[in-house]
């Protein structure tokens, strides 16, 4: 009897690195819907509760230490980041076992204005009269979140794995052109850019533009879509 030896696919697992913002995990609530079938981790990256928590390496580790747990388990890790989290990410890539590699509005530039104290802070927390139910970031975040971005983000020519960028082109907290520059830092000849219109930073909020972005990425994940150089 002839035996027949079937390699088992290893288990997909989509890890989320949140942006600077007071939503944190929250920002991926539409993405951990969409993707229900699979399993889903955003971690926390900061204690917004703790203003001694602004150590940008300890902001690094928390989302080192969830990507070496799910290597170690022989996972194959899709690795999303947004905005913040997304330069994050990219240093994530260039270092850990991970198979592709999403960044929504990653921000790489994030300001062109002088980085008062709070400024930056003010951008990606919520610009409408709307009672937020989120505590305030701390003051002391924005140096936090300046130096994550500073130092991770050279590692973006580093990445050596399939990568599609998602932007909105009315991005009013990071340009799209950004993306359209740091893409071409990437030496990968498997990259793609998806510029949405009429969309804001808050890609996956969108009603129609959020759709279009998790179709892409389910898309991307599954081989379906052509990747190709931008």
């Amino acid at each position: 009897m002839k035996l027949f030896n079937f390699k088992k696919e290893p288990q997909t697992v989509i890890v989320c690195i949140h942006g600077f913002g007071q939503r944190q995990q929250d920002e991926f609530i539409p993405l951990v819907n969409y993707f229900n079938k699979y399993e889903v981790i955003t971690p926390e990256l900061y204690d917004i509760h703790d203003p001694r928590d602004d150590e940008w390496v300890d902001w690094v580790h928390r989302a080192e230490h969830v990507l070496d747990e799910a290597a170690s388990q022989g996972k194959r890790i899709i690795l999303i980041g947004f905005s913040m989290g997304g330069v994050l990410a990219s240093y994530c890539a260039s270092k850990a076992n991970v198979d592709k590699l999403v960044l929504i509005a990653p921000a790489f530039e994030y300001v062109n204005l002088p980085n008062a104290t709070g400024f930056v802070t003010s951008l990606f927390e919520k610009k409408d009269d709307t009672p937020s139910s989120y505590p305030e970031l701390p003051p002391n975040f924005t140096i936090t979140f300046a130096n994550l971005v500073n130092n991770c983000k050279p590692a973006i020519e580093d990445i050596h794995i399939p990568t599609l960028i998602i932007h909105g082109s009315d991005d009013d907290v990071i340009l799209h052109t950004s993306s359209k520059k740091f893409i071409k830092k990437i030496p990968t000849e498997e990259k793609s850019l998806i510029t949405i219109e009429g969309v804001k930073h808050r890609v996956l909020d969108h009603p129609i533009g959020g759709k279009i972005a998790l179709e892409n990425i389910r898309l991307f994940m599954n081989n379906k879509i052509v990747v190709k150089n931008q």
